[in-house]
């Protein structure tokens, strides 16, 4: 439960407990009590920013998550799977940023930056259904990408705004979710 609660922590950035538990699907009550636990530990702190207030990751909290995330890799024997996950990833990611930027430039979306992203999403798919036969927390980033595309073709923002589960959002969460597993850095 602890690995989860920091792992939503850091996917989220900046979240209220409500957020951290529907993250995984957790009990409230439960993630709230881990979120007191980690902030006596030095694992997270709350804060308010904006009038809204949120648990963030300390530096202490990151290298907890990364230590539990290597335990949790290890045990489901999943490193060179996740290792070759991330690979094929890395393939389609620049165009999936690329394609955002352009969209953040223009409006409305061109067509083709569109076709990229579901193109990227139609990779993904496959990626996703051999990572969650090891890693279950890896399912619904691909509900979650289809239904801001979905969203898109009502209302364009849906696909780089930051205040939703956008596009753009889902896919940062899932690279950010992959490299905390590997225990690399962003590239």
């Amino acid at each position: 439960m602890m690995l989860l609660t920091l792992h939503a922590v850091r996917l989220l950035g900046f979240a209220d407990t409500l957020e951290v538990a529907a993250r995984f699907s957790l009990d409230s009550h439960l993630v709230e009590s881990r979120l007191i636990d980690a902030g006596v530990n030095g694992f997270v702190s709350r804060s308010t920013f904006a009038g809204t207030s949120g648990w963030s990751l300390s530096s202490q909290g990151r290298a907890e998550n990364e230590r539990l995330l290597a335990e949790e890799l290890d045990r489901a024997g999943a490193r060179g799977m996740v290792l070759a996950v991330h690979d094929d990833f890395a393939d389609f990611n620049t165009g999936v940023v690329s394609a955002c930027s352009a969209i953040q430039l223009q409006s409305p979306a061109t067509q083709d930056a569109m076709d990229v992203l579901m193109g990227a999403l139609a990779s993904w798919r496959p990626l996703e259904a051999r990572l969650i036969g090891l890693l279950p927390r890896f399912e619904g980033y691909s509900e979650r990408l289809l239904r801001s595309l979905k969203q898109a073709a009502e209302d364009p923002v849906w696909v780089t705004a930051t205040d939703r589960d956008s596009f753009h959002r889902a896919w940062f969460e899932l690279h950010e979710d992959l490299i905390a597993t590997l225990g690399i850095q962003r590239a």
